[in-house]
């Protein structure tokens, strides 16, 4: 089952964001992960949710996604992600096909 992580952020601090932007890559590569989505052009279609920034991740597991988030190049950058953004973030595990 394929893993995902979710984040939903608004960006406070721009030079942060770019500085958490240009570092995170290498983070995700290390645990096997793509980058599926990161965009603010987002149409919301029923409720509430007004996102400002989406942002999905996949991993080839949850265990993968769940050793990202607590992985040490993560945990280096989340001090920047924090200084940065306004975030929620999800992990939750595909369907197997």
């Amino acid at each position: 089952m394929k893993g995902y992580l979710v984040m939903d952020a608004e960006i406070i601090d721009t030079e942060a964001y770019a500085e958490f932007a240009e570092k995170v890559p290498a983070a995700i590569a290390a645990h096997g992960g793509r980058l599926l989505a990161r965009t603010s052009d987002v149409e919301v279609i029923q409720g509430d949710w007004s996102p400002k920034r989406l942002v999905i991740l996949e991993f080839d597991s949850l265990d993968a996604a769940k050793g990202y988030i607590g992985s040490a190049e993560y945990a280096g950058l989340d001090d920047v992600r924090r200084r940065a953004t306004k975030a929620d973030i999800v992990i939750l595990g595909g369907i197997d096909s």
